[in-house]
């Protein structure tokens, strides 16, 4: 039997992070329907961003209030204002008193101005999400997936629990920080999955961010997940013919044989080497995650549809379902025991 480290839908808590355009909101999205499909009431949240999850699921504009927008699965778009008006209630208990202090001009200034305030609310807000119980005991949610912010805020967002610590030594703020730190560095109930393509700049960001999250924060990396991967079409039998008869028109045509130029199998081969090439490079960097992302490597094919929709999400979800729980016979990523907190 998998043990909770190894097999990522044991876990209760996900973040998803990448460069900027290489899908993370697509993928955090099909993991998250994955997830409810499985019959787990699952909740989705995106970080003061417009319209992603509304896009994706067709459901209209999807807010701060929570909504569902397919069977068990729900999901918010968290905004500062109202994680903080949401953490602030929970405080004081009462909508006057929140009024008052929070809504009091020279407050609400303050409050923009102090660095990291808005990650640490809407950090708080999923943690509040990862804890929430019903009053028999039960949790509320079975799974919480946060689609983080892109590579260089991620970092940013994933580190201001471990700056507050670092600073502050006592109070609320103290107290709230390092129950969301204990939870980011718990790897039974948390796990950061890391978005990429298999190009160059991906992939080395990619590697910085794990080592970044590891080494200086302790957040455990569930996996990398490698997007729009080209399967290879060809055998190399198939693929050594192609590349003759491509060379042979090729020789014709440069000799000034114009119906070889004008062959009507030539844009065929030249796609077909095309293919070939980009998945040869591909494959490159995809031996380069595997080699040195000190992760499991989950691998997301490329969907030739015109625009994302539904139903490809839908297509993804059921690949990382089947994909997914056959990382734990790929051994458990190693993870660090500890870690320094920065700050």
């Amino acid at each position: 039997m998998s043990s909770p480290d190894s097999d990522l839908y044991n876990r209760r808590f996900f973040l998803f992070s990448g460069k900027g355009g290489v899908g993370k909101t697509t993928l955090a999205a099909a993991f998250a329907l994955s997830c409810a499909r499985r019959g787990e009431r699952t909740l989705l949240m995106e970080l003061n961003v417009k319209g992603k999850i509304s896009s994706l699921f067709g459901a209209d504009g999807v807010d701060h209030e929570i909504r569902e927008v397919d069977d068990n699965l729900f999901a918010v778009n968290v905004t500062p204002a109202a994680a903080m008006r949401e953490y602030a209630l929970m405080i004081l208990k009462i909508k006057l008193v929140y009024r008052a202090v929070f809504e009091n001009r020279l407050v609400s200034s303050f409050l923009k101005v102090i660095p990291g305030l808005n990650e640490l609310v809407m950090l708080g807000k999923a943690y509040y999400h990862v804890i929430e119980e019903h009053p028999d005991g039960s949790p509320v949610w079975d799974k919480i997936i946060v689609d983080a912010p892109a590579t260089g805020h991620g970092i940013f967002f994933l580190r201001i629990p471990s700056v507050i610590t670092g600073l502050v030594k006592s109070g609320l703020m103290f107290e709230e920080a390092q129950r969301i730190l204990d939870l980011l560095q718990d790897p039974k109930r948390t796990a950061l999955n890391l978005v990429t393509l298999a190009e160059d700049m991906p992939v080395n960001e990619t590697l910085e961010l794990a080592k970044v999250v590891r080494q200086e924060m302790g957040v455990p990396v569930g996996c990398v997940m490698a997007n729009a991967v080209y399967r290879p079409l060809f055998d190399g039998a198939e693929s050594a013919y192609i590349d003759q008869a491509h060379d042979e028109l090729q020789q014709r045509a440069d000799q000034g044989d114009a119906r070889a130029d004008a062959h009507p199998t030539r844009a065929f081969l030249e796609a077909a080497r095309f293919r070939n090439a980009r998945v040869a490079m591909q494959q490159e960097y995809l031996d380069v995650l595997r080699q040195q992302a000190d992760a499991p490597l989950v691998e997301v094919p490329f969907y030739f549809h015109d625009r994302m929709s539904f139903a490809t999400i839908a297509e993804i979800a059921e690949h990382l379902a089947s994909e997914l729980p056959a990382l734990s016979d790929k051994g458990a990523p190693r993870q660090r025991s500890s870690a320094s907190s920065s700050g």
